[in-house]
């Protein structure tokens, strides 16, 4: 999931393509998922391309509070955590509450 439309869509084409577990409806936007429930979330906040991402995730918390709430039992988020703390605002606060509460696991990339 991601809140950005060619994020969600490069998305899609990576993982359909690369593992044929993946179904083109289980990748999209946050509005894709909004009303639903999954038992799993992975968030990628990031744009394609784009920098200041997290400035318009900053400014609309409820995208944030969306994707997290449509995870049933398990919500991960995909990205450089002390970037998104200093982007301050609610995606600083999302890292503080998974720092806090929740597993944090360093992928080499």
């Amino acid at each position: 999931m991601s809140p950005f439309t060619r994020q969600a869509n490069a998305l899609r084409y990576r993982l359909t393509n690369r593992w044929q577990n993946f179904s083109w409806d289980d990748i999209g936007t946050v509005h894709t998922f909004q009303g639903g429930e999954k038992a799993a979330i992975i968030l990628s906040p990031y744009q394609c391309h784009q920098e200041h991402s997290f400035w318009f995730l900053n400014r609309k918390p409820n995208l944030l509070n969306t994707a997290v709430s449509r995870a049933r039992e398990l919500f991960v988020l995909v990205g450089n955590l002390e970037e998104l703390k200093r982007a301050g605002g609610e995606t600083k606060r999302l890292v503080e509450h998974i720092e806090q509460h929740g597993e944090i696991r360093s992928i080499n990339s």
